[in-house]
């Protein structure tokens, strides 16, 4: 099977190698679906320690979720 780029980003050019680096995410989730549960919930944690409110945080990261879902759809996987 060929790698292939999950990342949400990926339409722009922008592989799940490079996001992953970028955001000090795992390596081995670069060219599975994790990459997008990752960037998630990393975003979630990073938005509450910069002090979002709680609540306006995982309304984010529902719409996020959503984002991905859609995506995903849209590409058939």
């Amino acid at each position: 099977m060929a790698y292939k780029d999950y990342n949400v980003m990926s339409g722009q050019g922008i592989s799940d190698v490079e996001m992953l680096e970028a955001h000090d995410g795992p390596a081995n989730f670069a060219g599975t679906p994790k990459v997008n549960t990752y960037m998630v919930n990393k975003t979630f944690k990073d938005n509450l320690a910069s002090g979002m409110d709680k609540r306006e945080a995982n309304i984010r990261r529902v719409e996020a979720q959503k984002v991905v879902k859609a995506i995903k759809d849209q590409r058939g996987y």
